[in-house]
């Protein structure tokens, strides 16, 4: 991804923040986005905030740990790949 303000190529980072989930804060951790090395911008893509907005509905506690959101996510989808593969 390239810096709107001054083009340069953005460095893949995660970051921490709080996040207002159905007018509750929570804190989310380990989400990715990216900081453009020249003037320190950081941007979280809109695809990881929808995804985000997703972990946090289903999250009970405060804390979003989108890592730990993603890691399940890609097990249950593995689960139901295998699944389907076994014609079940």
């Amino acid at each position: 991804m390239k810096c709107k303000t001054c083009k340069k190529r953005m460095d893949d980072i995660s970051v921490n923040f709080d996040y207002e989930c159905n007018g509750v804060m929570k804190r989310a951790v380990h989400v990715p986005a990216c900081k453009c090395p020249s003037c320190n911008n950081v941007v979280v893509p809109d695809l990881i905030l929808g995804k985000l907005g997703t972990f946090a509905e289903q999250e009970k506690g405060n804390v979003i740990d989108y890592k730990k959101c993603e890691e399940q996510e890609a097990e249950i989808l593995t689960v139901l790949d295998t699944f389907n593969f076994l014609g079940r």
